[in-house]
């Protein structure tokens, strides 16, 4: 019961009812990890997406040398957050890498394939997955516009 209480609350998934979040927990495993932990690799092969359940993830780039700190992070994963849209949109590559920022990260993975699989099953399912996803992208898309325009020294950037 506490996992769909958390699955009702994330990002990708509000507007889903009772009976399609107790679909979908059937394409979750929890996972965990640690303060400075890479749980997800830029350029990696993208197999998963991730749901965030307690703790804060970073999203970085990645450095020549495998370098990482938080001066890298284009954004941050919080509580009943998403990451790992790369595994549902080809060419299947993460396009940054994550990283647990917090004393301990407790997170839902689903596979791509499994998620396809219950999507081809339940339109419905993946028609508002999907839109909630364009929704979380387009909101980090403009967060990095911002935050470009900030360190070039604009308020922020002007949206029609």
């Amino acid at each position: 019961m506490k996992d769909l209480e958390f699955l009702s609350k994330v990002d990708v998934l509000q507007g889903l009812n009772v009976s399609e979040l107790v679909t979908l927990r059937g394409c979750c495993q929890t996972s965990q990890g640690q303060e400075g932990e890479r749980l997800s690799a830029e350029g990696q092969e993208a197999q998963d997406f991730f749901l965030l359940m307690e703790g804060r993830v970073e999203l970085r780039y990645e450095l020549p040398r495998g370098l990482s700190s938080s001066d890298q992070t284009l954004s941050v994963v919080k509580p009943s957050g998403s990451w790992g849209w790369s595994a549902l949109v080809p060419p299947h590559s993460y396009t940054l890498s994550a990283y647990c920022s917090s004393p301990a990260c407790r997170f839902m993975r689903l596979r791509r394939d499994e998620l396809w699989g219950l999507f081809d099953k339940n339109h419905r399912i993946g028609y508002i997955f999907m839109r909630n996803l364009a929704s979380v992208i387009g909101q980090r898309f403009h967060a990095v516009q911002d935050e470009l325009a900030r360190q070039q020294g604009f308020d922020q950037v002007h949206r029609c």
